[in-house]
């Protein structure tokens, strides 16, 4: 079962379907992603995950039920530290921290970033949670598929994919917690809107790999 399956008022299972077989990560399991791209990857997803405290507080911040803010909090201690994970694998693949920290975003992940951002601030409340966790959602499954091809078509170490294999850390905390406070807005026109907003959250993602897919530019110099 994947997130808010059961809420649903139409099948996404296509969608989702599309963002697990993109080419970006097909590519990566088939050992055919050049080095280049999967450093345009780790630098535009830096550009995501740099963001991730900012926005799990604007979840918590925007919301006034007090057992709602600790779930959240706790979905937020379980993601501290993954950002040096990825500057690991970013070292492993040649980048530097002044690589990370000259990122600039790429259209498809601006336009993810600027919808968790928007859903954040107008969003009604079943809205601020699906955004970004039908998100993370997505990005746990591909990254534990993606975990062993890394290893065996690109030669990095256990550590070095470390980023991708602590996302089922990650599940285990994040998951249930999404699941418990979803069950919260059952009403027909709050599962609409969880519907609506998973379908644009899972949109964007596919923006977001098609644009490192289709990139060319210094980036990949």
């Amino acid at each position: 079962m994947y997130f808010a399956q059961t809420l649903l008022t139409e099948d996404l299972a296509p969608l989702r379907q599309r963002l697990l077989t993109h080419q970006l990560w097909e590519q990566i399991e088939a050992g055919t992603l050049t080095t280049e791209r999967l450093r345009l990857f780790a630098l535009q997803d830096w550009w995501l995950v740099r963001e991730a405290y900012r926005l799990d507080a604007l979840a918590i911040a925007n919301t006034l039920d007090l057992d709602v803010q600790e779930l959240l909090i706790g979905k937020l201690q379980a993601k501290v530290g993954g950002y040096r994970l990825l500057h690991t694998f970013g070292a492993a693949l040649g980048l530097m921290r002044q690589d990370f920290d000259a990122v600039e975003p790429l259209a498809g992940c601006m336009a993810l970033t600027n919808f968790f951002y928007w859903e954040l601030a107008y969003g009604q409340p079943e809205e601020k949670l699906a955004a970004v966790s039908a998100s993370e959602d997505i990005f746990i499954a591909i990254c534990l598929r993606i975990a062993p091809a890394l290893t065996h078509n690109y030669h990095l170490t256990t550590e070095q994919v470390a980023f991708f294999t602590a996302h089922k850390e990650i599940a285990e905390h994040v998951q249930p917690v999404d699941e418990q406070i979803l069950q919260r807005y059952n009403q027909p026109e709050q599962r609409q809107r969880i519907t609506r907003t998973i379908r644009l959250s899972h949109e964007f993602e596919a923006m977001f790999y098609d644009t490192i897919m289709q990139h060319e530019g210094k980036a990949l110099q």
